[in-house]
C-alpha cells in the first residue's frame, strides 16, 4: 500500500485509499449482525456530512486545502437485490477565503470586512453497490453531474461575524461536466443510524476559477478580476451519519 499511496495521481490516490477500506472491512467481517438482522434494512437512505478537500495536480498547487458539507439520497433495490442502489448527491465545497477590512463611512466610523469566498457546488447521480452486508459494509460508487465554481464577495460586520451579510457580488461562475468516484465504510451504531466514512475523486475537468489574490481592487476604486483556467480535480474525505428510512413489510413482521 505504500507504493500505491505515494503516486500522484489523485484518481489513483482514491484507488488505494478505497481497496484500503475494502481490505479493513474484510478483516472485520467477523463482526457482523446477525442474519436475522441482515434481511431487515431499510430501502432509502439520507446521508449529512462534513467534507476536508484536497486540490491536486495544478489546482492543488495553488489551491490546497478546504472544506464543505455534503448530502446524499440513496434507494435500494428489493431485498432480492439490496446491495445494488442509485444515489444523489449535492455538495458545497470553500476551497479558498478572504477577508479584506474596509471602511462604510468617512470618516471612518464605520467599519466591516469584505469577505470573499471561493465556492464548488456539485451534483451527482449515479449507482451504489454495498460489497459485504453487516455491521460494516464497505461500499463503491459513481455518479455524473456538474460543478459550478462560484466566486463572490459580500459586507459583514467586522465584529459580528455570524450577522447576515450585505450586498453580495459574484465575480465568476462556472458550471462544468463532472464525474466522481469513490467509495467509503459504514459502521451500524444504533438500528437504522451508521456512521460513514468515505473518500471521493472529483473530476471536474477544465474549468475558469478564481483563488484567493485573483480578485483586486485597484488605486481607482476599480475591481479587476483575473480568471484562471485549467483542470480543476480535488479530492474529498467525508464523516458523517446515514439514516436509514424505510422497511418493506416483510422486516417489520421479522421484528
Amino acid at each position: 500500500m505504500e507504493g500505491c499511496v505515494t503516486k500522484q495521481n489523485g484518481f489513483l490516490k482514491a484507488t488505494c485509499i478505497g481497496l484500503g477500506l475494502l481490505l479493513m472491512a474484510q478483516e472485520l467481517h467477523a463482526q457482523e449482525l446477525p442474519r436475522a438482522s441482515e434481511s431487515r434494512h431499510p430501502f432509502l437512505y439520507l446521508d449529512f456530512a462534513g467534507l476536508a478537500s484536497n486540490a491536486v495536480g495544478e489546482f492543488g498547487d495553488l489551491v490546497g486545502v478546504g472544506a464543505g458539507l455534503n448530502m446524499s439520497v440513496k434507494a435500494f433495490l428489493p431485498e432480492d437485490s439490496r446491495n445494488f442502489g442509485m444515489r444523489a448527491d449535492l455538495g458545497w465545497v470553500v476551497y479558498g477565503l478572504e477577508k479584506i477590512p474596509t471602511c462604510v463611512s468617512d470618516p471612518c466610523r464605520v467599519q466591516a470586512n469584505i469577505n470573499t469566498s471561493n465556492n464548488i457546488f456539485y451534483f451527482g447521480l449515479g449507482p451504489e453497490v454495498i460489497l459485504i452486508r453487516g455491521r460494516f459494509e464497505p461500499y463503491v460508487y459513481g455518479t455524473l453531474g456538474t460543478s459550478v465554481f462560484n466566486t463572490g464577495s459580500t459586507l459583514q460586520g467586522e465584529y459580528f461575524e455570524g450577522a447576515d451579510t450585505h450586498f453580495n457580488t459574484t465575480h465568476l461562475n462556472d458550471w462544468t461536466f463532472a464525474w466522481r468516484a469513490g467509495g467509503g465504510i459504514r459502521y451500524g451504531i444504533w438500528e437504522d443510524l451508521s456512521l460513514d466514512f468515505g473518500v471521493e475523486h472529483h473530476g471536474n475537468g477544465v474549468a475558469d476559477y478564481l483563488t484567493k489574490g485573483d480578485v483586486i481592487d485597484d488605486s481607482d476604486g476599480k475591481t479587476i478580476i483575473n480568471p484562471r483556467r485549467g483542470e480543476a480535480n480535488l479530492l474529498t474525505f467525508r464523516l458523517g451519519m446515514s439514516l436509514g428510512l424505510g422497511r418493506d413489510r416483510g422486516d417489520e413482521k421479522d421484528r
